[in-house]
């Protein structure tokens, strides 16, 4: 990156470029990330700014409405900023992973209490604008799936803004690493490690869970919220110990394969997150205990 001015060029670009494939998202954030890290907050937050200003123009521009720019805003740009502000704030991976997790759990809870029964709202949201898209296309659907999948839509959708705010702004947290601290990335990665505070919450949120019998309800997708961060820390210890056990690195690609193939998957990562809260694996395989 050689400049602020260079950075709000690359970003307007990637900006726009991502109004038509929303994977650009992700350098648009990364960038927003890199800027607030390396320079400053003010400078983060102009990035901001115009990369809002870019996408949200375009958008208007090309469908008449400001809707999808400001969805793209609040899915990979501001939320990035502000981890990056808390990150750059702290120097922790793990204070800004902890804060993602604070603000969907408050979005969650918000959600709940404004609409009655999330299922339904989800439910009516894919009659209203997929199914009549589907029935055109004569793409045939099992309205009982649907229902089944509107039931967990809360719950995947907070799991989704974790796995990609944390990852946009890793991203950044690289980038910055490869320009001007080599080397420094791995080492705060390695070291990704949620409070207790949280542990105790992900426990006390699943006793509640055994205790609720609905499937939907707040309390389950509210452990979702922690089952995503404990995860985060679970590929933390994976990492480490390919890097410190000096294994091949097809362990870490199969476990991403097995992740995109089997979700449920993550839940095992999460209960390695969780449990290294009082084992601290890491520090132990470190000191060859294990």
């Amino acid at each position: 990156m050689k400049g602020p001015t260079q950075a709000l060029i690359a970003i307007v670009i990637f900006a726009a470029l991502s109004v038509f494939l929303a994977p650009f998202g992700i350098i648009v954030g990364a960038l927003i990330a890199l800027v607030t890290l390396r320079v400053s907050v003010s400078e983060g937050f102009k990035t901001l700014v115009w990369g809002v200003l870019s996408h949200v123009g375009l958008t208007l521009l090309l469908t008449g409405s400001m809707l999808g720019g400001f969805l793209a805003v609040a899915e990979y740009m501001l939320p990035v900023w502000l981890m990056a502000v808390v990150l750059r704030q702290t120097n922790s991976l793990a204070s800004a992973l902890q804060f993602a997790m604070v603000l969907v759990g408050v979005l969650v809870v918000g959600f709940h209490l404004m609409v009655a029964d999330t299922s339904q709202w989800w439910l009516s949201l894919f009659n209203q604008y997929l199914a009549p898209v589907l029935q055109a296309s004569q793409i045939e659907y099992e309205v009982e799936r649907i229902a089944q999948i509107t039931d967990h839509f809360t719950m995947l959708v907070a799991v989704f803004m974790i796995v990609l705010w944390f990852s946009i702004l890793v991203v950044g947290r690289w980038w910055q690493s490869e320009l001007y601290y080599p080397g420094r990335f791995k080492t705060d990665f390695y070291q990704l490690a949620l409070p207790k505070s949280t542990a105790y919450v992900a426990i006390a949120l699943a006793v509640l869970g055994l205790l609720n019998a609905s499937q939907n309800s707040m309390i389950n997708d509210l452990s979702s919220v922690l089952i995503a961060g404990l995860m985060m820390q679970g590929i933390a210890i994976a990492h480490h110990t390919v890097a410190t056990k000096e294994m091949r690195t097809a362990w870490l690609v199969g476990l991403y394969i097995l992740l995109f193939l089997v979700p449920e998957s993550m839940l095992v990562l999460a209960t390695i997150g969780l449990v290294d809260t009082w084992v601290d694996f890491r520090n132990r395989w470190t000191n060859k205990e294990l």
